[in-house]
């Protein structure tokens, strides 16, 4: 039978005369010992032995020392220990995330729930922060959270798009990861950020996003809260390269404007433009693009969100995975679908259900080729 990291752990024979004594940080204090906690409310027999090594380890590392066993190679197979980016790296995305990051360890901790920020990567347009919560009780599998960071006192521009993304690990923790992007597309060098957290949101899955939309008096279950974060970051180094290259078909054009290449990953500027006949006939333009090497590898990514100056014009940005050094090119082929909406909310806002028959129609433009230059 397989055994599970805790089996392994039970049958480790040691001699504590070896072990040597480490300092560790408040923050990581503070989460074993909320840890420890919930594991010994916890009342189920069945797993008894399994949280008997687990809470032993606790008790280790919340002394003001601890001793100086390795434990690497279980880092990886006990939750939390170790990287929080490698939870969220299924595309492999955030590979090389946790080597450019600086460790916050930041805890804060409000109505029964522990938030500590673990990591921040700030590529100088679009910040990246993980997280994890510990809760006395049950958040529901898609929990959310109220509020998103934000850049305190910045002349060059501001947070203005972002996402959240948050896993389950057991009943009473999970790990997330959050986003922001800078607008304008300016690159941005340091910074002082704030994550003013307002609430937690129960089971985000269950939550009516077209009456969000038309109705801005809906409520969500939630738990209210205060969590407020503050840090510094230098964005990390970065090549930038002038592209100025378009495709263009069917009333759409598609400028690819600039790239810029850093540490674990490179970053597409481009902008699409429509016609007004377009504008007209579709009530929907969406324009996308797939990336790939002259080596074949086809690129994950992390769409950042848009800004528009006008009904027919759109700015974007692309992050994507680290570039191989080996690549001499990026193709990048645009894709553009055209929808009609299925009804008007009352506010105005066109939408389009999941599974609509409304006309809709995709195709693509001509491949733009990028001799990488870095």
């Amino acid at each position: 039978m397989k055994k599970d990291v805790y089996d392994h752990l039970n049958d480790i024979k040691m001699d504590v005369s070896h072990f040597e004594i480490e300092e560790v940080s408040e923050a990581e204090k503070v989460k074993v010992k909320k840890d420890l906690k919930r594991k010994i409310r916890k009342p189920k027999s069945v797993r008894w032995r399994r949280m008997t090594a687990a809470a032993s380890i606790s008790i280790g590392l919340s002394s003001a020392a601890l001793f100086g066993l390795s434990f690497t190679s279980f880092a990886q197979e006990i939750p939390i220990i170790g990287h929080v980016f490698k939870w969220f790296n299924d595309d492999g995305f955030f590979e090389n995330y946790s080597e450019q990051a600086k460790k916050l360890e930041i805890t804060q901790e409000d109505n029964g729930i522990s938030i500590t920020l673990n990591e921040a990567v700030f590529d100088g347009k679009t910040l990246y922060v993980t997280y994890e919560l510990i809760s006395e009780i049950d958040l529901g599998d898609n929990p959310s959270l109220k509020g998103m960071p934000a850049i305190l006192n910045h002349v060059g521009g501001h947070m203005a798009t972002g996402s959240i993304d948050i896993k389950k690990v057991d009943d009473f923790r999970y790990v997330g990861v959050s986003t922001a992007k800078m607008y304008p597309e300016n690159r941005v060098e340091e910074g002082s950020f704030e994550f003013d957290i307002t609430g937690i949101i129960l089971d985000s899955s269950n939550i009516d996003i077209n009456r969000i939309i038309s109705d801005p008096t809906y409520s969500r279950k939630e738990i209210a809260g205060n969590w407020k974060f503050q840090f510094d970051l230098l964005a990390t180094d970065n090549v930038e390269q002038s592209v100025e290259l378009t495709s263009a078909g069917h009333d759409v054009t598609v400028s690819m404007n600039k790239v810029v290449y850093t540490p674990m990953s490179f970053i597409l500027f481009y902008e699409e433009i429509i016609t007004e006949k377009l504008n007209a006939k579709w009530d929907f333009v969406s324009v996308s693009v797939d990336v790939k090497d002259d080596l074949g590898h086809t690129y994950a990514t992390y769409v950042n969100g848009g800004e528009s100056d006008s009904a027919l014009r759109l700015y974007h940005t692309h992050t994507l995975e680290e570039l191989d050094p080996k690549a001499k090119k990026l193709i990048v082929t645009p894709t553009v679908v055209l929808s009609q909406r299925d009804g008007t909310y009352e506010n105005g806002a066109y939408y389009r259900n999941e599974g609509s028959t409304a006309p809709m129609e995709e195709f693509k433009l001509a491949e733009i080729v990028i001799e990488i230059e870095k």
